[in-house]
């Protein structure tokens, strides 16, 4: 009985340290983009995530990141890009699952994808990368006009140097897909990813 009291007491630390690890690596990454990006913190006007935001997450975060130069976009126009990250973390890897299966039934551009599998193209959908962590999601939308594929390496680069991990799962969206799972995809006919 002892030992289940104790066990009760330390969960919320465990949660607790979690949460606040996942704020240090995204401070991390924002300070990482001072001098080119004016930061924003926000409370709404998320992108459109599918049901992500419905899930049962412990702690989440959003930000925009607004570009301080103008650039010369693909239509020819100079525009200042801005960028989405959100941060989602769950109480532990079992959450986590039901999150994520969850969440795949009603992806982002309202696509049910199955884990491992690659997708073509997907109907109004902006780049993306998604890092599955064990117990966390980051996002980070990107502007179809406005990134070119040498940006989106170095974006995918900068995110997974901060919230990547030798297990991490990473999911990469192109402008109106493909939907790419572009390290430890899941296999398939796991039947762990069946409800």
């Amino acid at each position: 009985m002892k030992n289940i009291f104790l066990l009760l007491l330390f969960i919320p630390l465990i949660s607790n340290a979690q949460t606040e690890e996942l704020k240090q690596r995204t401070a991390l990454f924002l300070s990482e983009q001072e001098g080119k990006f004016k930061v924003k913190e926000l409370n709404g006007s998320e992108p459109d995530y599918g049901v992500l935001l419905e899930t049962q997450f412990i702690h989440h975060e959003y930000f925009q990141l607004k570009q301080l130069d103008k650039e010369l976009n693909e239509l020819g126009n100079l525009v200042r890009p801005k960028y989405d990250l959100s941060t989602f973390a769950y109480e532990d890897e079992q959450e986590l699952m039901y999150a994520l299966k969850f969440w795949f039934k009603e992806f982002i551009g309202g696509k049910r994808v199955t884990p491992g599998r690659d997708y073509r193209t997907v109907d109004h959908v902006d780049p993306a990368i998604i890092i599955i962590g064990k117990t966390t999601i980051t996002l980070l939308t990107l502007s179809c006009y406005a990134t070119d594929i040498e940006e989106f390496r170095n974006w995918r680069s900068a995110m997974l140097g901060v919230f990547g991990s030798p297990s991490a799962r990473v999911i990469e969206i192109g402008c109106n897909g493909p939907i790419e799972w572009t390290k430890n995809a899941p296999d398939p006919k796991d039947p762990i990813w069946r409800r």
